[in-house]
């Protein structure tokens, strides 16, 4: 979906709320100018939507009240199943912290959809399971989640070709290459959001266990598999059961720093996609710490407000020593610059460009 398209839904699903809302208000939810927002209203009127909109201080922008039958924006297939997948998996690229909002354009996008793609949607709610604390991104081809979606709501076994690392324990991971190919026939059951990534939970009949499968590894064969009957999940809990199943590295990078604090308060200051924490002596914890890049997990300490002692990552204190270095240049008492100089002498280079 192009970021216009994005926009214009973020702006009708903030319109659907039943009050007035100034230009400067919208502005400020989608992060973008005024003028782009007189632009949006201006678009969504000429594709037939009926927006009402005043001036003055208390003026402002609603959907009319006879404008429940409004046309709907028209997305093709895989488009409103990628707005779906946004919607429900809470990703602020729309509307930031709007959780009610974006449910209510879910369930208005739903209505105007074909039955098959209706179908494929309303299977995304019950098939895929966030992660507490998660951020999530799907990174993976949309058409790829469709399927896998499709083979959990079907019942059919998914047949696929999957790139092993060596580290999945699959029962064919016998070669001693880096990485090779497996063939594998799962029931498919679940799509969980884990560390910016999908991970599918299946069950595998040869190996007559579950597994875990990162989703961008997977290339899907046809035909399908014979449908299957459900079996029992292998939890409540499916996102922690992935969580202590999946032979994916949590993170890019981690390591086990001793804070003093208690780990009542550490948890409070750390999300669960941050760390884990576990409780010491002495009113103290052992916070084992992962990220994407040491800077991100040196910022993380950081924002703990409270003393603590890298254990076993020389690499991590090597970043703290530059990022402290860094900050404490910046924290010195420097000749403050004359900004609107330096804006007048970038303005031209800005301009030539």
């Amino acid at each position: 979906m192009s970021q216009t398209a994005a926009r214009l839904l973020g702006l009708l699903s903030l319109l659907m709320v039943p009050r007035t809302w100034s230009g400067n208000e919208l502005a400020d939810r989608l992060e973008v100018s005024p003028r782009t927002v007189r632009n949006d209203i201006g678009t969504l009127r000429d594709i037939g939507y009926s927006i009402d909109g005043t001036r003055g201080t208390e003026g402002g922008y609603r959907l009319s009240s006879n404008g429940v039958g409004i046309p709907p924006l028209m997305f093709d297939a895989d488009e409103a199943v990628a707005v779906a997948v946004g919607l429900h998996s809470g990703l602020s690229c729309i509307i930031g912290g709007m959780e009610e909002t974006s449910a209510l354009a879910l369930a208005k996008l739903e209505t105007i959809l074909p039955a098959a793609v209706r179908a494929q949607v309303q299977s995304l709610a019950h098939f895929t399971v966030p992660v507490a604390g998660n951020q999530p991104m799907p990174i993976v081809d949309p058409n790829l989640i469709v399927t896998l979606i499709d083979h959990c709501r079907r019942h059919e076994r998914l047949r696929f070709t999957y790139l092993d690392t060596g580290e999945s324990l699959l029962p064919e991971s016998t070669s001693s290459s880096p990485a090779h190919e497996v063939h594998l026939e799962v029931e498919a059951y679940r799509l969980v959001n884990r560390q910016h990534s999908w991970q599918l939970l299946a069950f595998d009949p040869r190996a007559e266990d579950w597994r875990v499968f990162s989703a961008e590894r997977i290339v899907p064969k046809t035909p399908s598999g014979p449908s299957f009957t459900p079996r029992p999940l292998p939890a409540e809990d499916i996102g922690d059961f992935v969580e202590r199943h999946s032979t994916e590295p949590r993170w890019r990078h981690s390591a086990q720093v001793i804070v003093d604090a208690p780990a009542s308060t550490v948890m409070k200051r750390l999300a669960s996609a941050e760390g884990t924490v576990e409780a010491l002596e002495d009113d103290r914890c052992l916070v084992t710490v992962g990220g994407q890049s040491l800077a991100t997990m040196a910022l993380t300490l950081a924002r703990l407000d409270t003393d603590f002692t890298v254990v076993d990552s020389p690499e991590l204190r090597d970043t703290l020593d530059r990022i402290s270095r860094l900050l404490g240049r910046a924290a010195e008492d420097h000749a403050v610059p004359d900004l609107a100089t330096a804006r007048s002498k970038n303005a031209p280079r800005r301009a030539a460009k």
